[in-house]
This record gives structure tokens, C-alpha cells and sequence, in this order.
């Protein structure tokens, strides 16, 4: 048994067990052992657990981490003596087979290879020497590769690799590979057909890289980098926690787009989003990319305490920021010093300290009730900014204006008033007179059924726009207003009021009298109502107009009014019958009431509850001198809102408002960074404890290992402070991180595998010396993203055919030596960009407030807070690219989920990729593909030419860039004639299927368009279709 007891102390190393792949085989054949190639993986993976930077898990005070510690005695024993194997406490362990000695521990799970223990002994005896980590040390740019001839510096490298491996690269893709290959990479949508042509026959030996320059040049380029930028800064339109609801953003995605597209340096690109609003005279764009230190998951969830979810916020920036700049896990030191990378608690807490200057909460009390999450910048164009202060000001005039009336001027009309209502209350007469309905239809299907207490209950078919019309007798009398009463029913999934969406939107409210065959109409002067969305306010009901509305808030469900002011009373015989329409025409679907009542009362401009408030009419019940001034006041304020001598004031002034209303709801909005008056105090948190106060206060700063954060004004480090460092030239992570995300893009895979950890845990790259030649190149050219990408696309490497060879399946099965390209399946937006642009559905508009498109009914039965029901957009924006595509971080979009993207939740650097029957049942069933295989068929009808195999080779053409081969005209030859012959005898499936989706119904034979739709099906369902060769 040994004598070296601090040792065996040691029971659970680490958790994962060494997976080496060609490039460490290759470096062991030939004996050249490195400490960060061969040897840090095996002692990361099973060692520094329990013999590693964190003190507090650390056993029997060894660290196996640095050299000091691997070398030092303890009681005359030492762990890894140098070029001595036999002396080697470590050595001895490994390969003992007594289970009290053995490491690692039998109880870890985890046991050393026969050739991990032969590479920890040859190193020893080679003098056991400790090398810094790789990614730790700044990177340098080494001489290229000369052997191997090329002049290109990424193929000097990978073909100098390939030649010491003795493979060959594969020949250069053919033109048309190479064309979908560069346009999807490149832009996220396929090549037309003409541009298929045209480059297919030209002779200009430059003609790729021209391409190259105009494809970087396009608009979609900032599209399709955005993709992968918005995982990492966890973009989404809803906060995340509790109800999920929705919060305004999307200007930041817009200006992600733009800077790409602009081709906007990164190290600028990195200052404005993390400091836009400390940049000196920062300008509209800086502090709309400062929206992402605001991109957090947010709470307005009622009893969590405030101070708990501010550890949660900052938390979260660490992560976010250290994954996207520095490739690192210093999130795994939030609650102790990191296991396996030297990142301390103190330096996880330096860096959210640099964000506790951010105004913000942990408890947004007003975010659910009133849309309050914090500070937020108006974005009004020139036109809306004129449109929104000339209203301001007539608001603000009209408003001067009736405060210049003196109650003593409004006392003579309120004499008259007082005596008037005081002569209705006598009678009874001062009430809401509830209406029992004589009828109740509606004109798109839905039914309106009478429950108790004269309540109208809205079921059966939910159209998306539907009008209510409901008559009864009010008796004789002269009627001066009606009342809507909405009741929350648990029935209504638009927050228990409305039959769909988050609430309902009454585009117009209009009343009749007389008789039923010819009603006279009754005109509406004014309403008023409990409360209202911006955007939809009440006097919208009274507009005219369809795209307008009243809609109630999103917050919590309530029961709604409005009170609808008549300009000339309702006289009404015993047998008059009194018509009340509701429509619902907006373009928002399903947002129909659900419960609601109708009343009449006697009494002029009346309010809600109760026609004249209760207070008021208490007060107007004492006699006039007997009234105290409270009374006084509560009289004269409810009359001063309704009095005669006001009333063209105090309309145009609802009318102002009802303006503003709309037009502030046009205007765009994002959530940006502002300072607040102090900083907030940030303290090492034990344990991650939020209600724990004992740990060390810490002021910001970077990594203690790294170079230090330089200070540019003040005592205290600033965000500007905390951009600059990480672009910093001697940061030796921020370049190698962006580098090695951009090279997964364009070959699948990273040069090292793991994007979000370039730590000793991480993968050693395949071609280290490549990843730093492209992260100098990229730093000494000014941080030019095109630059790289153009110089990637550009190589001999990316453009080489992806078809393999025995010799390199066998070699090299995963790729990573890049003598040939990857195959890899499209991101999941582009998934669904490819069918629409391959149908001509796409609308390729940029930039924008997020869409809507189709989504399974139900999908949001879960949500709470408010309840909802998802509704689809209208027009084009069911077709806009997938990247606008609203996140609903809780319940993203189906597709989404189903082909991998990231739930936004997290920043997520990887996305992995999975292979299931329900992609393919996506494919076929989901309503846009079903809707652009029809419109894509009536296409290939029309413009494919006159026979079968010439419609076919269109389709393939514009599908796939080829023609079909035999096999596959016979196949789908077989697949038309059998649909063909199905819809000849079934024209009502034929009809139903061209009918899905909301894009025209295409003319022509039903049953000729149907079968080429089920050849179009079949032809966007292939897995060439979503595969990027």
C-alpha cells in the first residue's frame, strides 16, 4: 500500500473520460507528446475535479493543474516526478488494482485506458513539462506551410496537415453544388435558376469569387450571420418567466442585420452592444444595440423577491458575455472556483459587477399590469415625430383650456344638472337597465346563446372575424346611452374576455331603432370606457374604420365596460326594437368577445358602473347647503367632465388622445441600457446564496489570469471599459472564439468542436496553429467580418466537393482533417425559408416587428398570465424569412423546435443537430409547406412547360439546382398518376387541399394542380432539400 496518504484522500476524480480522435493518435505514433494536446484532456477529464483550481472541492491539498503543485512533496512522496515514471506517486495509482489506491476511483465511474496511462508515463519520463493552456496565451501568426504549394493561407494549412496524414483532398465541387453550397452559407436562401445559368456557363476565371463579393453584398447576408448571433445574446420577444408575455425588441435584431450587412467592425460591433449608451454623443443605432444587455429573462411574477432575481439577471450577462467573447465557462464559478479552468468566484462576480450599473429591477411590478420593463427608447421616423408633437400640443392646449373654466363659471349648468338627475333618481330612473335579448345572431358562424341574468355567451365556430348582432325592446322611454358589460369567463382563452388572441378588439359599435325591417340608425357622440390598450382606444369603435379598435390591456383579466353616448336621446314606443351590432374586423384573429350584457339608462353621458358614480349621487342627495366641500368637489369634478359648456372641448380632446393612442402605438420601441445614479454593490454570493451578505464586496474587473481591464476614467471600470478588453489584441479569446463560431458555419464543425468552451475541458483544435493565423489575420485587419468570411468561402478547402472515400471514411470518418466539405442539414429557419423561396412565397422584405405565422390551435393552451390563444398573421407576413418569426421563449415556434434551434432561454453557441420522423412529418404536413407545395405546383403548371418530365426537370431545377435522374422521373411519374387519378374522383380533396394557407387559389384543373401539389410535397420533403452539400 503506498505511503503517500494526502492521496488517497483523493476518491472522485473528474467525470468524463478521455475521446481522442485522429489527431492525438497521430501525435502518440510518433511520441511527440505535448501537455495541452495530449495530456491536459486526460487529467481535465479525470483528475481535476478533486486536483484542480477549485480550493473548496480540492483533496488532499494536491493540484494537479500547475506544475508546482503536481511536482511538490508531500510527507516525501510527489505525484509526478520528473523523467522519473517509477518515483511517480500518480504513476503507482494508476496502475494499482487495489481499489482503496486505484485512481480514479472505482466510485467515479470512470477508469484510464491502457494507452491514456502509456501517454501519462512517456510524458513523465519525457520530464513531465506543463504548458499553459493553449487558449490562454495570446495567439500568434505563424509562418504558412510552404510543402503543399498553395497560396491560399487556409489551404496551406489543411493540405500541409492532409500531406503528413497521406490523404488527398477531394476534388473542387461541381459549379452547381458550388453555387446552392456558397448562396445558402451565404445568404440562407437557394440560387434561382437564372443565377444557376449564368454562372454554370461563365468563362471568367474570377466568376467565384465575384459571386462571392455579390452574395456579401446582398441584404441576406446580415440575415443569415444573425441567426447564429441572436442564440448567443439569447434574443427572444417575450420575457421568459412566469406568463411569458410579450416585450418590444426587435430593433435590436434589425440593427445586428444592419451591422453585418455593413460589414460594421467587431470590435465596434462588441463596444456598442455592450456600452452603446457610454459611447461618447451615442447616437440612436449605439443605443439600440446597448438593448443587449436588456435581452435577460425578465419576471413580473408577484411574491418573488427583488434581490434574489438581480443575482438571477447578472448571473445570466456572465454567461452570456464570457460564452459570446471569451468561448469560456465562467458561469460554472458562480457558486465556487471553476473545477478545471482557473476562473475564480471573485472574477464571476468582478464581471457582473461591470452591469450593476444598469437601471433595471429584479420585481417588475408594473410589467404585466402596464407593459413597464424598464427603460426604453422611442424610435419615431421624422414623419411620426412631427405627427406625435403637433398632437402633443393641441393636447396640451385643449387641456389649458379647460382648466382656464372656473367651477363658479359651470355652476349655473350644474344647477340645472343636479335638478335634472335628482328628478331621475326619484323616479328610479338613475340606473343601468339591463337588456333581455330578443335575438342574438352573428354573420361568420360563430353562436350567441342567452344565459342567466340576460348574459350573451359567445361558442361554436371561431371565425377569425365575426359580427354580433343583438336586438331587444327597451320599453318606452327616452334612452341617452348604452352599455357594453364584458364578463371573464374561464371558457375564453383570450384572457378569459375574448375567444381568442390576448384579449378582444371591437372595431365598431353601431345602434338602431324602430322597426326591424328598417331601423333608423342612432348616432354615437362619444363613448367611454374602463380602460384600454394603447393603440386601441375607445373612440376607434366609432371611427369607421375596420383596422381600428377598442381592445382591452393584456394584463390581468378583468370584466370590461363601455358606455356609448348617444347625441339625440332614443325615444322609444313600448314595441320598439333596438338593434346593437359589434363587429370584429381586425386583422388580429379570433378576438371576439366572449361574455358579455347590454344596458340602456335615461341618464346623459353616462359613466360606467353606474350611470351617474355612486359618490356623486350620495352627494347630490344632501341639500345644496348643507353639502360639505367634499361633496362640493366630488360634485363639481363629475360634472366638469360631463358639462354641456365643455363638451366641444373636452371630445376633441378624447379625440387628440384616441389619435395619440394610435399613432403611439405605430411608433417602434426597444428596452436600452441606462446608468443608474450609483451602482449597485455586487458581493461574492457563497454558494451562489443570494440572501447570503457575507461574501467580499468586488468592483469590476476581468479574469485575474488575463490581462488586466484598463481603466479609462475614474476609479471604477465600465462597460466601455469591459468591450475594450475583450477586443483587446493581448485578449487572447474574443478573436479564436468568433473565429472558431464562424468556421462551424461553413464546415459544420469547429476547428475546435467546442464553441462554448475553450477551457481545459474544451476540444484541443485539430488545426491550432490555422485557428490562430485566422484570429491575428482577423484582429489585423481591423476586425473585418467579411474579410474572414470571404477568405473561408474563398478556399480551396470550402470549395472541395463533400463526397467521400473509403480511404477517408476510414481515416478520417468525422472530417475533422477537412480534406473534403461536410454535408450538413439546414438551420432551422432556413429550412422553412428554402420551401417559400422555392415556391415564390417568400417575401423577402428586411427588417421589422416580429411575425406571426402559422402554429398548431392550442399550442399556447399552457400559457398563463394571461391565458392566449396563438393568431396568425395575414398577407405577407405569413411569409416573411423564419429569422422574423415571433420567439416565444416558453413556446417557440414548433419548426423551430423541431429542427433545433435554441429556445433562446440560454446563450447558446452550438446548436445540435437531430434526425427525427417528426421532421419529416413537419415537412409534409405543416400548412406552409402543404400551402407552398400548392403554389409552387400551379408554378410548375404554368411555367414548366407541356409535358411531365419537362415540368419535373423545372421543378428540380429551381428545387435542387439539377435535373431529376431516371429513377426519380420514374418514381414521381408513378406518385402524379396515382394522385392524379385519386382527386379525378374526389374533387373535394382536391379542392380542400389547394385551399390551405391564405396565398390565391390557383386556376386550372383541381385534380391536375392537387397531383403536381403531392409531387411538389414530395419533392420539399427530400432530404437534399434540406441538406447543404
Amino acid at each position: 500500500m503506498s505511503t503517500f496518504h494526502p492521496a488517497r484522500q483523493l476518491r472522485p476524480l473528474c467525470l468524463f473520460a478521455l475521446t481522442a480522435f485522429g489527431v492525438a493518435d497521430s501525435a502518440a505514433a510518433a511520441r511527440d507528446i505535448q501537455f495541452n494536446r495530449d495530456i491536459r484532456p486526460i487529467l481535465s477529464d479525470n483528475c481535476f475535479a478533486c486536483h484542480g483550481p477549485d480550493k473548496e472541492a480540492r483533496k488532499a491539498k494536491l493540484r494537479l493543474d500547475t506544475q508546482e503543485g503536481a511536482y511538490a512533496k508531500q510527507d516525501d512522496v510527489t505525484a509526478v516526478a520528473p523523467g522519473h515514471p517509477e518515483k511517480s506517486e500518480a504513476v503507482a495509482r494508476i496502475e494499482s488494482t487495489d481499489p482503496e489506491e486505484v485512481m480514479p476511483p472505482p466510485k467515479s465511474g470512470k477508469q484510464l485506458t491502457a494507452r491514456q496511462k502509456q501517454l501519462l508515463k512517456e510524458w513523465i519520463a519525457q520530464g513531465a513539462k506543463y504548458d499553459g493552456h493553449w487558449a490562454y496565451r495570446p495567439p500568434t501568426r505563424g509562418e504558412l506551410p510552404t510543402a503543399a504549394g498553395s497560396t491560399h493561407p487556409i489551404d496551406a494549412f489543411i493540405l500541409d496537415r492532409l500531406r503528413k496524414e497521406s490523404l488527398a483532398p477531394a476534388p473542387e465541387a461541381d459549379r452547381r453544388t458550388l453555387l446552392r453550397r456558397v448562396s445558402l452559407d451565404l445568404t440562407g436562401l437557394p440560387p434561382t435558376p437564372e443565377q444557376v445559368r449564368h454562372f454554370e456557363k461563365s468563362s471568367d476565371p474570377k466568376a467565384y469569387e465575384k459571386l462571392v463579393d455579390e452574395l456579401l453584398a446582398s441584404p441576406h447576408y446580415g440575415e443569415r450571420l444573425a441567426v447564429h448571433w441572436l442564440d448567443l445574446v439569447r434574443y427572444a420577444d417575450t420575457i421568459g418567466y412566469h406568463g411569458d408575455v410579450p416585450i418590444s425588441v426587435w430593433p435590436y435584431r434589425d440593427y445586428v442585420i444592419r451591422a453585418f450587412n455593413e460589414n460594421l467592425p467587431f470590435d465596434r460591433f462588441t463596444r456598442e452592444q455592450l456600452a452603446g449608451d457610454l459611447l461618447p454623443g451615442s447616437t440612436e443605432q449605439q443605443k439600440i444595440a446597448s438593448t443587449f444587455n436588456r435581452l435577460n429573462r425578465m419576471s413580473t411574477e408577484g411574491g418573488i423577491q427583488d434581490k434574489e432575481y438581480l443575482a438571477k439577471y447578472a448571473a445570466d450577462r456572465v454567461r452570456t458575455v464570457s460564452t459570446t467573447w471569451l468561448g469560456s465557462t465562467v458561469g460554472c464559478a458562480e457558486c465556487h472556483d471553476h473545477k478545471f479552468d482557473p476562473f475564480s468566484a471573485k472574477d464571476f462576480y468582478s464581471m457582473a459587477a461591470f452591469f450593476a450599473d444598469l437601471k433595471e429591477q429584479g420585481f417588475y411590478d408594473r410589467g404585466f399590469s402596464e407593459g413597464n420593463w424598464g427603460p426604453k427608447l422611442l424610435l419615431p421616423s421624422p414623419e411620426q415625430k412631427t405627427r406625435l408633437e403637433k398632437v402633443d400640443g393641441e393636447i396640451a392646449a385643449l387641456k389649458q383650456q379647460l382648466e382656464q373654466v372656473t367651477d363658479a363659471q359651470l355652476a349655473p349648468g350644474r344647477t340645472e344638472w343636479e335638478a335634472a338627475v335628482l328628478a331621475l333618481d326619484k323616479g328610479g330612473e338613475v340606473a343601468w337597465k339591463v337588456q333581455s335579448p330578443l335575438s342574438a345572431t352573428t354573420s361568420n358562424g360563430a353562436t350567441l346563446t342567452n344565459g342567466s341574468d340576460n348574459l350573451i355567451l359567445a361558442g361554436g365556430k371561431n371565425p377569425d372575424n365575426e359580427t354580433y348582432t343583438i336586438t331587444f325592446q327597451p320599453g318606452a322611454g327616452a334612452w341617452r346611452g348604452l352599455r357594453l358589460h364584458i364578463f371573464t369567463d374561464e371558457q375564453y382563452a383570450g384572457n378569459r374576455v375574448a375567444r381568442g388572441g390576448t384579449g378582444f378588439i371591437v372595431t365598431e359599435a353601431e345602434v338602431l331603432a324602430g322597426n326591424t325591417e328598417s331601423p333608423s340608425a342612432v348616432k354615437l357622440a362619444h363613448v367611454v370606457t374602463s380602460s384600454e390598450a394603447e393603440g386601441f382606444p375607445a373612440l376607434a369603435m366609432l371611427d369607421g374604420r375596420r383596422e381600428t379598435g377598442w381592445g382591452n390591456p393584456i394584463g390581468h383579466s378583468s370584466e370590461q365596460q363601455a358606455a356609448f353616448h348617444f347625441a339625440e336621446p332614443l325615444v322609444a314606443a313600448s314595441d320598439t326594437v333596438v338593434t346593437v351590432r359589434l363587429r370584429h374586423d381586425h386583422d388580429q384573429r379570433k378576438v371576439t368577445i366572449g361574455k358579455f350584457r347590454l344596458s340602456l339608462t335615461a341618464v346623459e353621458k353616462p359613466s360606467l358602473r353606474a350611470p351617474v358614480p355612486e359618490d356623486v349621487l350620495k352627494a347630490l342627495r344632501v341639500e345644496a347647503e348643507k353639502r360639505n366641500d367634499k361633496q362640493q368637489q366630488t360634485i363639481a369634478r363629475h360634472y366638469r367632465a360631463i358639462a354641456p359648456e365643455l363638451t366641444g372641448n373636452t371630445r376633441q380632446l378624447a379625440r387628440f388622445q384616441a389619435e395619440r393612442s394610435l399613432l403611439a402605438a405605430e411608433i417602434p420601441s426597444t428596452l436600452v441600457s441606462v446608468v443608474r445614479d450609483q451602482p449597485r454593490p455586487m458581493r461574492i454570493l457563497p454558494r451562489g446564496d443570494w440572501m447570503n451578505d457575507s461574501g467580499e464586496l468586488v468592483q469590476p474587473a476581468g479574469p485575474h489570469f488575463l490581462t488586466a481591464v484598463a481603466k479609462t476614467g475614474g476609479e471604477r471600470a465600465t462597460r466601455l471599459d469591459l468591450a475594450n478588453w475583450l477586443t483587446a489584441k493581448q485578449n487572447p479569446l474574443a478573436a479564436r472564439a468568433f473565429v472558431n463560431r464562424l468556421w462551424k458555419i461553413y464546415f459544420g464543425t469547429g476547428l475546435s468542436r467546442t464553441l462554448d468552451d475553450l477551457g481545459t475541458q474544451g476540444e484541443w483544435p485539430t488545426h491550432l496553429e490555422l485557428l490562430d493565423w485566422l484570429a491575428c489575420e482577423f484582429m489585423d485587419r481591423g476586425w473585418d467580418v467579411k474579410h474572414l468570411v470571404r477568405l473561408i468561402v474563398t478556399s480551396g478547402t470550402y470549395r472541395a466537393s463533400s463526397t467521400s472515400t473509403p480511404a477517408l471514411d476510414e481515416k478520417d470518418p468525422l472530417n475533422r482533417l477537412l480534406a473534403r466539405q461536410a454535408r450538413l442539414r439546414l438551420d432551422a429557419e432556413l429550412v422553412r425559408d428554402y420551401a417559400l423561396s422555392v415556391s415564390g412565397l417568400l417575401v423577402p422584405e428586411i427588417g421589422g416587428p416580429s411575425v406571426r405565422p402559422y402554429q398548431p390551435e392550442g399550442y399556447y393552451a399552457p400559457l398563463n398570465f394571461p391565458k392566449r390563444e396563438y393568431s396568425h398573421d395575414r398577407g405577407a407576413k405569413l411569409y416573411r424569412r423564419t429569422l422574423y418569426t415571433h420567439m416565444q421563449r416558453t413556446f417557440p415556434h414548433p419548426l423551430l423546435t423541431n429542427f433545433d434551434a435554441s429556445g433562446r432561454e440560454e446563450c447558446t453557441a452550438i446548436r445540435m443537430t437531430s434526425n427525427t420522423p417528426l421532421q419529416a412529418l413537419n415537412l409534409l404536413n405543416d400548412p406552409i409547406f402543404v400551402e407552398a407545395a400548392r403554389v409552387f405546383a400551379a408554378s410548375i403548371v404554368e411555367r414548366g412547360g407541356g409535358t411531365f418530365e419537362e415540368r419535373l426537370s423545372w421543378a428540380y431545377q429551381r428545387a435542387l439546382t439539377r435535373e431529376p435522374t431516371a429513377r426519380e422521373i420514374e418514381l414521381l411519374r408513378a406518385l402524379f398518376d396515382q394522385q392524379r387519378a385519386r382527386y379525378r374522383t374526389d374533387e373535394s380533396g382536391a379542392s380542400a387541399l389547394l385551399r390551405v394557407g391564405e396565398a390565391p387559389l390557383p386556376k386550372g384543373n383541381a385534380p391536375e394542380l392537387a397531383a403536381w401539389t403531392g409531387v411538389a410535397r414530395a419533392i420539399l420533403n427530400l432530404n437534399e432539400v434540406v441538406t447543404r452539400n
